[in-house]
């Protein structure tokens, strides 16, 4: 192929042409649109920022001209008041100099009259205007000593009229109104921005001030449409010319009780966006530069790629057809003349390695396949000896635990084979090999001292030996036995060492296999049998004594309790415990029953043979008694407990996976009967799996058909009687039984994991109601929000919450997270953590059902909760006198004393809600005030409840 006329000839060279260009070519062209695009949009950005800053100084001047006139006018009242009052009415008359009525650039009024309750209007500058009847709340601004802002919108100057009472204390005693001046107030347009229009619309959007008359129409289409908003921008057309607008409100209503004025502030797309024009023609310019610069330089470094790529590409070709005498004739002083020299190498390497590969590819079949180590290593010695003409060749594999019994592979020059045979290594020789990782040649006394069997009969004085080190492990010796030595180049070695990994790679797949197969039927912890052995021997067992007809029994142990030292003493110490419990139970049986570790800590005991069920019980007595005893750990003592379930076979099942759930459930019967005993399986507990199971599949389709819904239960302050907050409480409204409520699922829930999607649920429904009830008015300090122990054990709880409390725009003081007091047992720095983080939120946090757990005032006082919920069990024991309420006064007191606020849950009657009144408690709950109620209901009974607060404070 020649090249040297033209690049296009080659396909190639086309293509490397279009990509150069394009390489070029299209950043250019993205950052030409991307850069245009953004210099546009900041110059628009720029320009609406101008004229909203014009509107926002306009705006500004008018306002501080409207405080002026109101100074004059109260001097003017000030003035006219009393006496000069009724001098005006009965005709004097005083100069506009004496009444104080010129601003410090000039006339402020066209007019000023005074307005008398009897309707006479007297006039003292111009002609003044009545205003009466003014309304009652007009009335009320005047009287509090503010002025009245009057404006009347025409198709000329609107007229801007100022009014303030004679007599704040009397209004009804007159008023002085003046008219204000339209140059005064709206200014000379000579001192506005260049090139600005200005325009001033009232509430109603009509025009009270506008430099150009016919853009106060086209305006106000505009400023309708952003209405909602007390700043915005826009554009109009005008004579097909493009205008860009922005409009600032003027707030006058709690000054002058006058509706907002909107001001706006108008300039000439043409004129505002000149800038650009410039831009526009250096910028292509530019742009058009670059790209043929582009192209020039890719041609010219086209041409000088493609002659020695073309050269490469034959050789390549010439290699692929296993041609490796092929060379690449390419003269140049660059990378390319370096890969020409290297691919006349690889070629020449090639060919030699092509043989070597072809054989490790065939061990490497049969590492694979077959995994026989003895087959492996003869090939490798075949190969080897006939390779590299040694007068023999040996393999020893090298046994860790005892040097003494590794064992020696020979293959003889002549093709013999001894028997394979065991030598002793020292320890020595071990150093020097795992010291020498590529080998060495001995003399033939230390050749003898490495393996001192299979070679002494050869006597070959020269030999080669590259340990095998598989993973930085010596597990075995190559060697190669000359009578004269001969010169092993460094690909020789490299071939060598190949061979040698493949048997260092067959032996670790070898150690691995043996050591998954273990793995997989012992515990590694506590070197029991694990869950496939136990169930693997339970079938054996149970298959014998079905033959024999004999009983046996399966006792399934579970600890009670050992999470809490798991998480507070820490891992290390859990595994011991678990170790001793797997020791003690294997004392507790006989020698032929069999104890499993089933995982975490669950242990299961294989009992054969049995006589009689008592049998099965006393083992389980037996078992209950070794653990209960301390574990000292640590010079620690450790105190844990076992629940124990049993089934017989062949009653209670006859299988060994049925044997084993039954055992399960039992057990779990036996941890409600109080942990620390045992307990029979029962034909009813599998009728509870069954329900349960039922339960659980109904409740993840109604996850998935949004069935859940939130009733909300109203807090009160029992001293106003005013709702403070709501309880969010969980409904299921299931499509056939109706409205279900948590004590029949919430359970289940808990032990399936259910429980944090229901209670993300809970969360969203709660936030996004207590947004409406604020859109609404429905003022309501808080919501509180149930957070189960399994959701609070969620990493990500706190950014869940923080997600939902930014999607409805809600701070998070409106949100209350009740824990129960589980959470406080197990406190730790990561539960810590998770509070603070809570309360980073501005998130309230309350103990739910407190009382009833594990709470201490040192945990109260360490970590950030706000509220103590009293558990309904202290109240509904109050009688109408206050007893039965020692427990509840003392949780008051203890909340007070911690500073912290307390709610009392399940007030049913008069007498508890008088009684805990008395007690200061802050907030009840309960039937005597409201059932949970639906949203809307609770809206309706927010608003009753107020108007009925209202009412008794009136009467």
């Amino acid at each position: 192929m020649n090249l040297k006329d033209t690049f296009l000839r080659s396909k190639v060279g086309r293509r490397m042409f279009l990509y150069f260009v394009l390489s070029a070519l299209i950043p250019i062209l993205f950052l030409a649109v991307l850069y245009f695009e953004e210099i546009g949009r900041l110059l628009d950005k720029q320009v609406y920022a101008q004229l909203g800053n014009a509107a926002t100084s306009y705006r500004t001047s008018l306002y501080e001209r409207l405080l002026l006139v109101d100074e004059l006018l109260r001097n003017s009242a000030s003035e006219l008041g009393g006496d000069k009052a009724s001098s005006l009415a009965k005709g004097k008359s005083r100069t506009l100099q004496n009444l104080g009525l010129m601003s410090p650039t000039g006339r402020a009024f066209r007019s000023l009259a005074l307005e008398f309750p009897s309707g006479e209007v007297v006039s003292v500058i111009g002609k003044g205007v009545a205003i009466h009847p003014l309304s009652a709340d007009k009335m009320e601004h005047l009287g509090r000593g503010e002025p009245l802002l009057l404006s009347q919108a025409a198709s000329g100057r609107a007229r801007i009229m100022m009014s303030r009472a004679l007599n704040p204390l009397a209004p009804e005693r007159g008023i002085v109104t003046a008219e204000i001046d339209p140059e005064y107030l709206w200014g000379d347009p000579e001192t506005f921005p260049y090139m600005t229009v200005f325009c001033v619309l009232d509430h109603r959007y009509e025009p009270l001030f506008c430099q150009e008359p016919y853009q106060s129409s086209l305006i106000k289409e505009k400023i309708l449409a952003s209405a909602s908003s007390s700043k915005d921008q826009f554009t109009w057309q005008k004579d097909n010319e493009d205008y860009l607008a922005s409009f600032a409100e003027l707030f006058l209503q709690p000054k002058f009780f006058e509706t907002r004025w909107m001001v706006t502030a108008s300039q000439s797309e043409d004129i505002a966006l000149n800038p650009i024009a410039t831009f526009n023609r250096v910028f292509w310019g530019s742009l058009v530069l670059s790209v043929l610069v582009a192209v020039l330089l890719s041609v010219t470094q086209i041409r000088r790629i493609l002659v020695p790529l073309t050269r490469l590409t034959d050789g390549t070709r010439s290699l692929g057809g296993k041609d490796f005498a092929a060379k690449v004739d390419v003269i140049s002083q660059d990378e390319f003349g370096e890969l020409a020299e290297s691919f006349n190498t690889m070629s020449s390497q090639l060919g030699r390695q092509f043989d070597v590969q072809a054989t490790l590819s065939k061990i490497d079949q049969a590492i694979l396949s077959e995994l026989n180590i003895n087959t492996i290593i003869q090939n490798v010695l075949l190969y080897l000896r006939n390779t590299y003409l040694s007068d023999y060749a040996s393999i020893v594999i090298f046994d860790q635990d005892a040097p003494e019994k590794s064992t020696v592979h020979v293959v003889a020059g002549n093709g013999a084979r001894p028997p394979i045979e065991c030598a002793a290594v020292s320890g020595a020789i071990l150093d020097t090999l795992l010291a020498t990782p590529n080998g060495l040649w001995i003399a033939d006394e230390a050749a003898r001292k490495v393996v001192r069997a299979g070679l002494e009969a050869i006597g070959a004085p020269h030999v080669y030996a590259l340990p095998i080190i598989w993973k930085n492990q010596l597990t075995g010796l190559v060697s190669l036995g000359y009578q004269a030595r001969p010169v092993l180049a460094t690909a020789d070695i490299k071939h060598i060492r190949d061979f040698a990994d493949r048997v260092g790679v067959a032996l670790s797949a070898s150690a691995r296999e043996r050591l998954l197969f273990q793995q997989a039927r012992i515990d590694i912890l506590t070197g029991l049998p694990n869950r496939f052995f136990f169930l693997d021997r339970l079938k054996q067992e149970i298959a014998q004594a079905h033959r024999g007809g004999e009983k046996l029994a399966v006792l399934f142990v579970d600890l009670d309790r050992f999470k809490i030292i798991n998480d507070s003493l820490g891992h290390a110490v859990g595994d011991e415990l678990l170790r001793q419990t797997g020791v003690r139970l294997r004392q507790c049986v006989r020698v032929g029953d069999t104890v499993a570790r089933l995982g975490g800590d669950e242990f299961v005991i294989l009992l054969n043979r049995l006589a009689s069920a008592k049998d099965a019980a006393i083992a389980a007595e037996h078992a209950i008694a070794a653990l209960s005893k301390p574990f000292l750990i640590d010079q620690i003592e450790n105190y844990v407990t076992a629940s124990v379930g049993i089934t017989l076979y062949p009653t209670d099942g006859a299988t060994a996976e049925e044997l084993l759930r039954d055992a399960d459930m039992a057990m779990y019967r036996a941890k409600k009967s109080g942990r620390g005993t045992y307990a029979f399986f029962e034909e009813g507990m599998n009728e509870e799996v069954i329900r349960r199971g039922l339960l659980e599949r109904e409740l993840r389709r109604a996850i998935a058909q949004q069935e859940f819904i939130v009733h909300y239960q109203p807090q009160i302050n029992p001293h106003t009687g005013h709702v403070r907050s709501v309880e969010a409480l969980v409904r299921w409204n299931h499509p056939e039984l109706g409205m279900l409520f948590p004590l029949s699922f919430i359970q289940v829930a808990e032990d399936t994991g259910l429980i944090e999607a229901i209670g993300q649920i809970v969360l969203a429904q709660a936030c996004a109601q207590f947004r409406a009830w604020q859109d609404e008015g429905i003022q309501l300090d808080y919501v509180a929000v149930n957070v189960s122990t399994r959701q609070f054990r969620q990493t990500n709880l706190v950014e869940l919450v923080e997600a939902e409390l930014k999607k409805n725009g809600m701070p998070g003081k409106f949100l209350e997270l009740e824990i129960t007091e589980s959470v406080l047992i197990d406190s730790n720095d990561t539960v810590s953590a998770m509070l603070e983080r809570l309360k980073a939120l501005g998130i309230k946090l309350a103990i739910d059902d407190f009382g009833t757990g594990y709470s201490s005032m040192a945990y109260l006082e360490r970590l950030p909760i706000d509220t103590l919920k009293i558990d309904q069990g202290f109240i509904c024991n109050i009688d109408d006198e206050g007893g039965g309420g020692a427990i509840a006064e003392t949780i008051v007191a203890m909340g007070k004393a911690l500073k912290k606020r307390v709610v009392a849950e399940g007030v049913e009657t008069k007498g508890q809600a008088n009684f805990l009144r008395k007690l200061n408690c802050n907030l009840l709950q309960g039937y005597f005030y409201s059932h949970p109620l639906p949203a809307h209901k609770v809206t309706a009974f927010v608003r009753e409840t107020d108007t009925s607060r209202r009412f008794r404070a009136t009467s």
